[in-house]
């Protein structure tokens, strides 16, 4: 009988410790190029030229959201502009490696790029089953679009 009972305790503590792991916030960088280090120099809420000198017609310009954090991790939208329209819509950092976080992020991401796009706006749906990131990304979203002058 102790034996048994010892089993389901060390079974338990294992299972605690896994999850716990797991749900750690432990932000993970999208784009290798970026730094999510809070010490490093921000880029939030600038303008970031991508080609040509800035306010050429054509030319392409990326605004970042603020980092946003919550329970499971930081989240960074970025928006791509060029001649007042919205033409893409990336996540700088998203959520933690997880592998829950991981897998939400790679559905929601997508599905927030093509909604921002349809609607030109960051005022766009939560998408479901992404109950962490839709309010964190969107709040960077706003705060993006707020950079490039757009709301």
């Amino acid at each position: 009988m102790k034996a048994s009972r010892r089993a389901g305790v060390v079974l338990a503590s294992g299972a605690i410790v896994a999850v716990g792991w797991s749900a750690a916030p432990e932000a993970i960088p999208v784009d290798p190029t970026l730094s999510a280090d809070p010490q490093a120099p921000s880029q939030g809420g600038g303008a970031q030229p991508d080609a040509g000198p800035s306010g050429a017609p054509g030319a392409e310009q990326a605004f970042d959201g603020p980092p946003v954090s919550n329970l499971r991790g930081t989240y960074q939208a970025r928006i791509v502009v060029r001649d007042g329209e919205v033409v893409d819509v990336q996540a700088v950092v998203a959520g933690t490696s997880a592998y829950e976080s991981v897998a939400v992020n790679s559905v929601a991401i997508p599905e927030f790029r093509e909604r921002v796009l349809k609607a030109q706006s960051w005022d766009v749906d939560a998408v479901s089953g992404a109950s962490y990131t839709s309010p964190a990304f969107i709040e960077s979203l706003r705060g993006a679009f707020e950079a490039a002058g757009l709301e």
